[in-house]
């Protein structure tokens, strides 16, 4: 019985068939009870775990090798597709729009360069500022500087020249940047209030120097403090050491220094009258019946025309440019400047040139550089200057005469010991030469520098007993 059963377990056991997958939503079988009479050191047999049926293996077909092939050929080809595609967007234009190889070459050889590629929107360049506060452009703003000198020249000479003008400017400052450095934030220049078509005067002129300090500018006009302090730190480039410190002289003269370098008390401005040594030419002043001053108008006209230096200096010019009318102004070495208005075919020397003693400056003319009424006829305006503003006449030598005002009756003159010439008067060029202290012994008496019978000193300069007669006051008085 027992042999049978034994029988029955081997033959059961190697008859059994394989287990049939289960379904996923069938239960798993339950487990088979424990043989009773199977010895306790032999081990089940283990029941295979149920999973998908294995499909049997076919041979290879040809649609297999040709999704492996487009696998391939669609990496290769997508790859390159895909970086343009993303170039495209991070560009910001369209998909489907393609560049040229030379447009390609051009952005790469832009961005070398520095340089925007073609249809990119360019955008000013500009500094980078402090924190929180907008960056600074590259260059200046010039209308910003052009406004800023106009209005401190109307607060510093616009009281000036309404006294001497007889009325309010009616145009604003003549503004002219002579120089300007190479990044644009120093600049170098003169300024003007022009003279209305009614009034004889003299336009208020000035200097200016100005420095760009990032966000406005710095400037500061001839008499004024901030026109020294920034000359002197002015690059070389735009004005050399030298130039600066004679402008920086002329803009700190005071009156009393003025008026004691052009009267002689300190060796005198060395200066001849604006035209060739050994000739005469009539002298004009104001109008007596203007309110100005006798000798604040002073003009000289006739001769050959030509206007030279009175004196060594360095040159500028106030409004006018080309062959038009022009007012020039020499600098002399002492601080003291002389001007010369109405002046035409302009020399074209460099703003700070250097000019001697003679120098021809150009030809006389009937019409203001800064406006006024014109003259009758071609003269040259002459006038002595210092950084604030005119040097009075009255007791300035100039060309071996003394000019002087009196005021009963109002009248300017000029005088050489016991001569005087009046306004109208034929005045000689005597050269830069002291005044004379001492009258001559007698009228017949030959003065210093005359020549009997000729009229004429050495170096061909006339003497003032030429052409000498008596006033009816009983001076001696050139006609």
């Amino acid at each position: 019985m027992r042999r049978r059963e034994k029988g029955r377990t081997r033959r059961g056991r190697a008859r059994q068939p394989a287990p049939r997958s289960a379904s996923r939503l069938e239960p798993p079988p339950a487990p088979r009870p424990r043989d009773p009479g199977r010895t306790s050191g032999r081990r089940p047999p283990t029941r295979p775990r149920p999973g998908p049926r294995a499909r049997p293996r076919g041979p290879r077909l040809p649609a297999d090798r040709v999704g492996v092939g487009a696998i391939i050929l669609s990496a290769v080809v997508g790859l390159p597709l895909l970086g343009i595609v993303e170039r495209t967007l991070l560009d910001g234009r369209p998909i489907g729009t393609t560049e040229s190889a030379a447009s390609g070459k051009g952005a790469r050889d832009s961005k070398k360069h520095g340089t925007a590629a073609p249809g990119t929107p360019q955008r000013p360049r500009q500094r980078p500022g402090a924190s929180g506060a907008p960056a600074a452009p590259v260059r200046p703003d010039t209308r910003a500087l052009t406004a800023q000198v106009r209005k401190a020249t109307l607060a510093q000479r616009g009281a000036a020249a309404r006294q001497a003008y007889g009325a309010a400017p009616s145009r604003p400052p003549v503004v002219v940047a002579s120089r300007t450095s190479d990044d644009g934030t120093w600049v170098f220049g003169t300024t003007a209030i022009p003279v209305p078509a009614s009034s004889d005067a003299d336009p208020e002129i000035a200097f200016f120097a100005a420095r760009w300090t990032g966000r406005s500018w710095r400037v500061g006009l001839s008499g004024a403090g901030a026109f020294g302090t920034l000359l002197g730190a002015m690059p070389a480039n735009v004005m050399s050491a030298a130039e600066a410190r004679v402008l920086r002289r002329y803009g700190a003269l005071t009156a009393e220094q003025a008026a004691a370098e052009v009267n002689g008390t300190r060796g005198g401005a060395a200066l001849m009258l604006p035209w060739k040594t050994g000739t005469a030419w009539t002298m004009l002043t104001a109008d007596p019946g203007s309110a100005q001053r006798p000798l604040s108008a002073l003009a000289f006209a006739g001769g050959d025309g030509r206007v030279q230096a009175s004196g060594a200096g360095r040159l500028y010019r106030f409004c006018g440019s080309g062959s038009g009318p022009t007012l020039l102004m020499v600098v002399h070495a002492d601080g003291v400047a002389t001007t010369y208005d109405r002046v035409t075919s302009a020399t074209r020397l460099r703003e700070g040139s250097v000019v001697g003693r003679g120098d021809a400056l150009g030809r006389t003319g009937t019409a203001g550089a800064c406006g006024g009424a014109p003259a009758a006829r071609a003269e040259v305006r002459f006038d002595l200057r210092r950084g604030a503003g005119p040097v009075p006449l009255d007791g300035a030598v100039v060309g071996g005469w003394t000019f002087s005002e009196r005021a009963k009756p109002l009248l300017g003159y000029a005088e050489r010991g016991a001569l005087q010439v009046l306004p109208g008067g034929l005045l000689a060029n005597l050269g830069a030469v002291p005044a004379a202290d001492a009258p001559p012994s007698s009228p017949s008496s030959p003065l210093p520098g005359d020549e009997p019978g000729g009229g004429a000193g050495p170096d061909g300069d006339p003497s003032p007993s030429a052409t000498q007669n008596r006033s009816p006051s009983g001076a001696n008085t050139q006609q």
